[in-house]
C-alpha cells in the first residue's frame, strides 16, 4: 500500500537541500525525500526494537537465575523517624 504526504510551511533552504541531495544521487527530489523518510524509518525501528531486545535479555536473566531470598529485602524502617512538618508560609 502507499500513500501521499503533503508537508506544509517546509523551509525553502530545506527544499533546496533536498533537491542537491536528490541530484547528488541522481534521483528526484520526490525520491530522495521517500529515501530519507524510509531510511529514518528503518533506524527507528531498528533502535526501538534493539531496546525492546535488551529489556527482553534483563527479564529472562532475572527469571532464569531467580532473585535470592536476601536480595531487594526492604530497608529496615525506625519508628521513631517521623517525617519533616510542612511549612506553606
Amino acid at each position: 500500500m502507499t500513500t501521499s504526504l503533503l508537508i506544509r510551511k517546509l523551509p525553502d533552504a530545506v527544499k533546496d537541500t533536498l533537491a542537491e541531495a536528490a541530484k547528488a544521487n541522481g534521483r528526484s527530489t520526490e525520491a530522495q525525500a521517500r529515501s530519507v523518510l524510509e531510511e529514518f524509518t528503518a533506524s527507528w525501528i531498528a533502535h526501538k526494537t534493539s531496546d525492546a531486545d535488551f529489556f527482553a535479555q534483563i527479564r529472562e536473566e532475572l527469571l532464569a537465575g531467580g532473585i535470592d531470598d536476601d536480595e531487594f529485602q526492604p530497608m529496615p524502617r525506625d519508628p521513631n523517624d517521623q517525617p519533616r512538618p510542612v511549612s506553606f508560609e
